[in-house]
């Protein structure tokens, strides 16, 4: 009996640690992702695409502020610009953003939330930028293109097909996507 308790103490010990890690670990997640922001934002708003890039990133599957809500509108925001100049990773990262798949990497907090709440997704969009990544050689895309096929009606994906001969006038931003749910 005194093992099955210490058992459970231990685990209850290690849960609890482990949440504390992850905050820590979120915190600093942050810190490194502020920098990050400071340190590119002027070359991003001067046209480079690789500090356009570490924007996105490190606005991307983040909480924005305290309204505890991914901040998509800015890294939408800084992907559009980098897809507008051609950047096959953008188009990859909006189709990860458009398909739902809001959280990438080790986060737990952010999966955690992700899992308990819906994510919005717009299929054809989605499907239009995996198509140009995976078109651009991005095999990842290729081959998330090919799952969310699976997951799509035949229009939406004749529609997916109609929108990405014409993918520069389409809607890119967070919130031209999505007018109802601006953040």
């Amino acid at each position: 009996m005194n093992k099955i308790i210490g058992l459970v103490a231990a685990v209850l010990a290690l849960s609890m640690l482990s949440g504390c890690a992850a905050a820590a670990i979120q915190g600093v997640s942050r810190a490194k992702d502020n920098a990050v922001i400071v340190g590119n934002e002027d070359a991003a708003m001067a046209g480079d695409v690789k500090a356009q890039m570490k924007l996105g990133d490190a606005h991307c599957c983040t909480i924005a502020g305290s309204a505890g809500v991914l901040n998509n509108q800015k890294a939408t925001e800084w992907y559009c610009k980098a897809a507008q100049q051609g950047e096959p990773q953008a188009f990859y990262e909006l189709g990860r953003i458009y398909s739902g798949d809001l959280v990438r990497g080790i986060n737990g907090p952010a999966k955690i939330g992700s899992m308990l709440t819906t994510q919005r997704e717009d299929k054809p969009l989605a499907l239009m930028w995996f198509n140009l990544a995976a078109e651009a050689g991005n095999k990842d895309a290729a081959d998330d293109a090919a799952d969310l096929r699976e997951d799509m009606t035949a229009p939406e994906i004749l529609q997916a097909n109609l929108r990405q001969k014409s993918w520069q006038a389409q809607p890119c931003e967070w919130n031209q996507v999505y007018a109802d749910n601006q953040l």
